[in-house]
């Protein structure tokens, strides 16, 4: 089973199609280290203020980091880059082929909206943007990483930033 078979093989990347085949047939072996969820998810609270008045925070599963950090493993890696609330625009980019992200080197902020949610804090639509928000991958085998390390990570962090709503952006 090729499980790249619909993206085209010109898609923007650093990485060379040589290396891009054998992390692709790397990911279909691990495939199989995928877990299924039966139990219902945690429901959170309801908020009880205006949204003028909530820390927002964004979370991606679109491959996004800074260009100073650890680029991504493209074959599904389950870590996350914490990215800053108040990071240029400039000092952004994707590691992550698995989704036609052409759109997304044009204009980060169609799957990482972080321009706009600043421009909702100034305008006070959303009360303030986290300092801390996150970049993950989305093609994730290690889905038990995911669930058990990261995200328990991720929402500590969260909590501690005092964030009461988080924008998920699945790419």
């Amino acid at each position: 089973m090729n499980i790249l078979n619909h993206i085209p093989r010109a898609l923007p990347t650093t990485n060379d199609r040589k290396q891009i085949d054998f992390e692709k047939d790397k990911a279909e072996k691990l495939a199989v280290n995928c877990i299924t969820i039966s139990e219902d998810p945690v429901i959170a609270p309801k908020i009880d203020k205006p949204l003028s008045e909530c820390r927002v925070a964004l979370v991606a599963t679109v491959g996004i980091h800074t260009k100073d950090d650890t680029p991504f493993i493209i074959t599904g890696d389950p870590s996350y880059r914490i990215v800053p609330g108040d990071v240029s625009y400039d000092d952004l980019m994707i590691t992550h082929v698995r989704y036609p992200n052409q759109a997304a080197h044009e204009d980060l902020d169609c799957v990482y909206p972080i321009n706009t949610l600043r421009k909702m804090s100034d305008d006070g639509t959303i009360g303030s943007f986290a300092p801390r928000n996150f970049g993950l991958m989305g093609h994730i085998p290690r889905v038990d990483v995911l669930i058990k390390q990261s995200a328990v990570e991720i929402a500590d962090m969260l909590e501690e930033d005092e964030v009461d709503i988080t924008v998920l952006s699945p790419g």
